[in-house]
């Protein structure tokens, strides 16, 4: 049985699962921030799951796991927030528990495909990594100072969200006027005409380009939901996937989705996020790009050496 840890909203969970379900594939899946619908325990023989309509996945029938945004930033607003006191603590225990669960599954070899753990993948590792490979607009991590004035793309380094429920995009600011009283990740901005993103399954490399120039937009996720999130297949230079596979290699991912932005000399590497979604990339209807997905997790050349 196939194990799939994630939470309720999540597209690209719901879309495996029901492939696996027409493939007469067994999965289970555990949404994290659902746990009080579930009933489970855990000792020394193994653990248990109970899903609220009665399908039971037990340690011992496990053969495959997948770890998909499972972990909670402990601010971060969720259906855990709606019946619970001390949401904190609830949310640091079960992450806990996710860690757990993911070294119980690394340590039998179980775990594929998706790296579950991002902290093991961070954006100065990425970029590090990456300057050997593509071309990386300059970036700092800061706080405590002032720097020089100059215009630079302000980023955010981690998923949280602010006490405000609002999050940090991507923008332009001039570095010197930032609050030194907080940290901050800022980075050149990268020459070029539009945003790119490249998925990777395990070796395979699907890239795509933003349908329209940046203009003056900083942050192509502003545009999710809407009719402006138009992407359209990119055709990439000559060497430009064996350099992806040699990047993911060298970072020890086999899934993830990078970010770039194109149209200048040469691509320029952004990030890549090893938890990556990709829904709106796919073709409706077929799906070939979960469907890869979905082939690369039950393959066990993705298991992972965790």
């Amino acid at each position: 049985m196939l194990l799939f840890l994630t939470r309720k909203i999540s597209g690209t969970s719901d879309m495996l699962m029901g492939i696996f379900a027409k493939r007469g594939i067994p999965a289970f899946r555990f949404n994290f921030d659902l746990f009080d619908h579930y009933k489970f325990f855990w000792t020394s023989g193994g653990f248990r799951i109970e899903d609220p309509v009665g399908h039971v996945c037990e340690s011992s029938d496990v053969t495959e796991m997948v770890c998909y945004k499972g972990l909670f930033a402990i601010d971060e607003p969720c259906e855990i927030d709606k019946g619970h006191e001390e949401t904190k603590w609830v949310k640091s225990w079960l992450d806990t528990l996710y860690h757990s669960f993911w070294r119980w599954g690394a340590d039998r070899r179980l775990v594929r495909l998706i790296h579950p753990y991002s902290v093991a993948c961070t954006k100065v590792r990425q970029m590090e990594v990456a300057r050997d490979v593509f071309s990386v607009p300059d970036w700092m991590l800061h706080f405590g100072f002032s720097p020089t004035p100059r215009k630079v793309i302000a980023k955010n380094l981690v998923g949280r969200i602010f006490e405000s429920g609002e999050a940090l995009m991507a923008d332009v600011v001039d570095r010197a006027r930032l609050d030194p009283a907080y940290p901050w990740f800022t980075q050149e901005i990268a020459p070029g005409t539009h945003d790119a993103t490249v998925l990777y399954v395990n070796g395979r490399v699907h890239p795509f380009r933003f349908a329209t120039a940046r203009g003056s937009l900083t942050d192509w996720r502003i545009t999710q939901g809407t009719d402006a999130n138009q992407w359209v297949p990119w055709e990439t230079p000559e060497d430009f996937a064996d350099r992806v596979r040699l990047l993911m290699n060298r970072l020890d991912l086999k899934f993830g989705r990078l970010d770039f932005i194109v149209g200048g000399e040469e691509p320029q590497f952004l990030e890549v996020n090893p938890c990556g979604q990709f829904g709106w990339l796919d073709e409706e209807g077929t799906l070939p790009l979960h469907n890869e997905v979905a082939d690369a997790i039950l393959d066990s050349a993705t298991t992972l050496n965790l």
